[in-house]
């Protein structure tokens, strides 16, 4: 009963039952939408059970395709990767195919606060989770397809930054995406305000917009979990980098102290201060 009323009502046009469980289950309990979907598997003649938590092809494809791709499409000069943690196979099946061709790529796990990645990364412990209210990623126990040998960091990111990078990337970049999608934004942003000119970040744009138009992409849904305030980061060029090759991306958390001492040093570089994204 989390998941947006849009992804069950495009299953229904499709023909399907949809069956909703409640968030609160406990995974192992039979009402835990793993269980359920494995229960009607077996109750169902004829029937196709994915398992994307467990099941190897769902790494070995992105091993198979989205890592030859980054790589590719870098020309091998990627320097960090950066994916949501939620089955697993984005990250795990990427960062095994980057750091086989260069041990140097650094893979980040973007995940909600709430979920239990960051914790287990660093102290190898499961803790109690609390309730998040981004979709797609974040886990309360450890799926075998998340194989954290490949994952170099986790990057905690807040239901706010979350929607407010995915809300972002629509109006100045054109890119209308999910929550998930803006959790990987924002920790590639808090990855690349430490990094030099020459890295270069991948993030996964994961999902679309379309199933959430009545959540995050919603005012009045976002004004309703108090989380309408727009959060202090942005997916915009920083234009005293325009000079460069690679527009940078601004760092996160700027202070009005930072912003002002930053305007300062665009007039004295002889840049408008009022044209920064």
């Amino acid at each position: 009963d989390k998941a947006s009323v849009e992804k069950s009502r495009y299953l229904k046009a499709l023909g399907a039952d949809v069956v909703i469980t409640p968030v609160s289950a406990k995974p192992g309990t039979p009402d835990h939408y793993v269980s359920t979907a494995q229960r009607i598997a077996k109750e169902t003649p004829n029937s196709f059970y994915p398992d994307q938590y467990s099941h190897p092809a769902n790494p070995e494809a992105h091993y198979r395709t989205t890592g030859p791709e980054i790589w590719e499409q870098t020309e091998g000069k990627i320097t960090h990767f950066v994916a949501g943690i939620g089955t697993g196979g984005t990250i795990s099946g990427t960062g095994r195919f980057l750091k086989e061709q260069n041990p140097n790529i650094k893979v980040g796990g973007a995940d909600p606060y709430g979920s239990i990645f960051k914790t287990y990364k660093e102290t190898g412990k499961i803790v109690e989770t609390t309730p998040y209210l981004v979709e797609g990623i974040g886990q309360e126990v450890v799926p075998p397809n998340v194989h954290i040998k490949y994952i170099d960091d986790v990057i905690n990111i807040t239901d706010g930054e979350s929607f407010e990078m995915s809300r972002q990337l629509g109006r100045t970049e054109g890119i209308f995406c999910g929550g998930s999608s803006g959790t990987n934004l924002a920790a590639a942003l808090r990855v690349a305000r430490d990094l030099d000119e020459d890295a270069v970040v991948v993030f996964i744009i994961c999902d679309t917009g379309e199933h959430y138009l009545t959540k995050h992409h919603s005012d009045e849904w976002l004004k309703e979990k108090r989380l309408l305030e727009p959060q202090k980061m942005t997916a915009g060029p920083d234009q005293r980098h325009k000079g460069s090759e690679r527009a940078a991306i601004t760092g996160l958390g700027v202070s009005a102290r930072q912003a002002e001492r930053s305007a300062r040093e665009d007039e004295r570089a002889g840049f408008d201060s009022d044209s920064r994204a």
